[in-house]
């Protein structure tokens, strides 16, 4: 997540260079080649961060089964297509009737994406529900469900609002309000880092990543020397 912030912090400041460029000189070719590769990036590990929140991954589970795998596979692939893609788009002319085409199919492949990355969470609630109908720790797994469940409407309303209101205002604004479209696009993806970072920071009380206590007594178990092996050391007689 630390790693997706920072990208995501390069990204924009290297778009307003490219920009500031354009409107100096009218070209920015090396900044526009720098953006594009931090854009790439940024496509990638939101993808990725998300898909290993939705499977459940942490320093606990550092693991994926093979439906998992299959699913960050394609979402990957998809994406490393659909970003090289746009960056060809970049440089059509727009308004041609060949660039409204691919933007379309490049935007609708997006949203494909975005589906595809709710099924891990789905699978997760699923069988966290399952779990806590059959595990006796049914306190510690309903707050997981929660907040799994949480997570699932975030992601939800994150998508709907950035890849399709977002995009339906866009088709309707004159060109001099099209800088709404970004402002929006940009509050909505900082709402949802803060509150992603929130709901699953390492803490006490996190059912997702908890914070391990030092505990004497749990240690000095683990190599049998708690309290409750006293009853099974047995001391030597004294002659």
């Amino acid at each position: 997540m630390a790693v997706l912030l920072v990208v995501k912090v390069l990204a924009i400041l290297v778009d307003s260079i490219r920009y500031h460029y354009i409107a100096t000189t009218g070209t920015a070719e090396a900044w526009s080649i720098i953006y594009y590769v931090f854009a790439f990036l940024k496509g990638l590990l939101l993808f990725t961060v998300i898909l290993l929140i939705g499977t459940g991954w942490s320093l606990l589970k550092p693991y994926l089964n093979d439906r998992e795998k299959k699913i960050v596979l394609i979402v990957l692939v998809l994406q490393v297509l659909d970003n090289i893609a746009l960056v060809v788009l970049e440089e059509m002319a727009p308004g041609s009737k060949r660039w409204y085409t691919w933007r379309d199919v490049l935007h609708l492949v997006d949203i494909v994406c975005c589906c595809a990355i709710l099924f891990p969470i789905v699978w997760s609630i699923r069988h966290l529900r399952q779990a806590a109908a059959a595990d006796g720790k049914a306190e510690h797994t309903l707050m997981k469900l929660t907040l799994f469940r949480q997570f699932y409407i975030m992601v939800v309303a994150y998508i709907y609002f950035t890849r399709i209101i977002v995009f339906l205002l866009a088709a309707t604004m004159p060109y001099n309000w099209m800088w709404l479209r970004f402002m929006f696009t940009e509050l909505a993806t900082l709402l949802f880092y803060v509150v992603t970072g929130y709901k699953f920071m390492p803490k006490d009380d996190n059912p997702y990543l908890p914070v391990a206590k030092d505990d004497p007594d749990e240690n000095s178990s683990e190599f049998g020397l708690g309290p409750e092996a006293d009853g099974d050391l047995e001391l030597p007689e004294k002659p």
